[in-house]
């Protein structure tokens, strides 16, 4: 196989190098090093001198337009304003230019490596993270050590637009990558380089790697690179690298693996139109985070830490009329028990031998402070068959919370153990929906209730109103 890499500057010093914090307060070493190409910005405007006719009467014509060097967007300044960056980081910003990105980014590297930067940060003048963006890739970065880049989300400045993410050479834009607030980083075969964070270690290794396989001379790690291979037919195909991707199979080749953060969508601005372009929201890496069932143990630990103990989620009505439901001294179940409020007060009133179940371990704590007995379980783990003696099986607000399938398996275990009597639910009355409350799976009312739990064999089902915005199911043996 035969290589070619256009001629490239291998090494330089950049045009422009800024320290983003004092070195007095923190180390001179740079933690990280941006790294900004900057092309000259062409101006397609007429200028002309105030002085008129009385003056030099001197114009600049549309045609002509004029340049200014190293100028950068006002959308890139605003936003570069409010970037957090990692805590406790020494940044350092260099940027370079009157020259191809290519040049610009090698260049810019290699000073980089001089400097002793940890990692550096390829950002593109017109691309437009969100104000976390370097936060938590770099937070990524830190805790997984052996990724060599991973880069954020911007897609290409065209309607429609696409992702600049790749996961094979070849097959065109990724599209079904986890996208979102709380999609997981997933390797890939390339990206551009618009908002890349990569490991110093990572490149120094593949350069020393590259140099080694081409008998000891430097080769750039920045560059456009043909490459001419046999097809199957004993003809020459070529093969297209652009500098970003090549940088990413480089890195990959020599396994220091490339990442995409999903959680980081950058908008990419058209200098000339101010026009920005964004992942669309028809992305289906978008659209399956949109679905994704967010009801875990952390974000409940979350809900009700901030809520605590004395919580909102307090049911007067509907709690009055599932209470009404329970034979006194029996025994109850309680699935989504919470902090232990509807707990509290069957125990009060009903006397019942009571365990609750949540998948909140921080409700749990809570609910055991109400001398309840609680236990941390996830309702895909749900299993009763130790059950003895009549048990009434409650499921307040925890029922709409369910992707279908655990709906049925909730239902399927509770019915399927023969001793309990009764199994009483609340779901929202048409209300509520997961268009509206992203907790929710589906927009509940009774028909809804009755095609997945009426007409169970065994079972009679009685569906009455909870309160003004629930419906309280009840299933009794036959």
């Amino acid at each position: 196989m035969e290589k070619q890499t256009n001629d490239v500057v291998l090494d330089g010093e950049a045009k422009i190098s800024a320290h983003r914090r004092a070195s007095i307060k923190l180390k001179g070493t740079p933690h990280i090093v941006v790294c900004l190409p900057v092309g000259p910005t062409k101006q397609q405007h007429v200028l002309e001198c105030p002085e008129g006719g009385g003056g030099c009467g001197k114009k600049w014509t549309d045609a002509q337009g004029f340049s200014i060097p190293a100028a950068v967007p006002i959308q890139f300044l605003l936003c570069h304003m409010n970037l957090i960056a990692p805590l406790n980081t020494t940044m350092t910003y260099l940027a370079e230019y009157g020259r191809l990105s290519a040049e610009a980014r090698q260049i810019m590297t290699k000073q980089a490596i001089r400097m002793g930067a940890k990692y550096i940060l390829y950002w593109d003048i017109d691309t437009l993270p969100p104000q976390l963006g370097l936060y938590k890739m770099h937070n990524y970065m830190e805790q997984n050590p052996h990724v060599g880049a991973i880069s954020g989300v911007y897609t290409t400045r065209e309607t429609p637009n696409e992702p600049l993410i790749y996961t094979a050479h070849g097959e065109g834009a990724a599209w079904d990558f986890p996208m979102g607030d709380s999609a997981e980083p997933t390797p890939i075969f390339g990206a551009g380089a618009g908002f890349l964070l990569a490991r110093v270690d990572a490149i120094k290794d593949v350069i020393a790697k590259e140099q080694a396989e081409n008998g000891g001379d430097e080769v750039p790690i920045w560059a456009d690179e043909r490459t001419f291979a046999e097809d199957e037919n004993g003809g020459r195909k070529r093969v297209m690298w652009g500098h970003d991707v090549r940088f990413c199979y480089l890195l990959n080749k020599h396994n220091h693996p490339v990442y995409v953060d999903g959680r980081v969508l950058c908008g990419h601005v058209d200098i000339g139109s101010n026009e920005i372009f964004e992942v669309p929201a028809t992305a289906p890496g978008l659209i399956n985070e949109s679905r994704k069932n967010i009801n875990t143990e952390t974000y409940w630990n979350q809900v009700y830490g901030a809520e605590g103990a004395d919580t909102w989620r307090k049911y007067p009505e509907m709690y009055d009329k599932v209470v009404q439901q329970v034979h006194p001294g029996t025994r109850v179940v309680e699935l989504g028990c919470g902090v232990g409020i509807l707990g509290s007060k069957l125990t009060a009133e009903k006397g019942v031998q009571y365990r609750g179940f949540d998948i909140s371990s921080a409700a749990v704590e809570m609910a055991k402070t109400r001398f309840l007995d609680a236990v941390q379980l996830d309702m895909k783990e749900l299993n009763l068959t130790h059950l003895v003696g009549a048990v009434h099986v409650i499921a307040t607000e925890l029922m709409e919370h369910l992707d279908e399938h655990v709906f049925n398996h909730v239902v399927a275990r509770v019915l399927d153990t023969p001793s309990v009597e009764s199994f009483i639910f609340t779901v929202p009355d048409n209300c509520m929906g997961p268009d509206e409350v992203r907790e929710h799976t589906a927009l509940f009312n009774e028909q809804l209730v009755r095609d997945r739990v009426g007409g169970i064999t065994g079972w009679d089902l009685e569906v009455q109103q909870g309160d003004a915005n629930h419906l309280l199911c009840v299933l009794r043996r036959s």
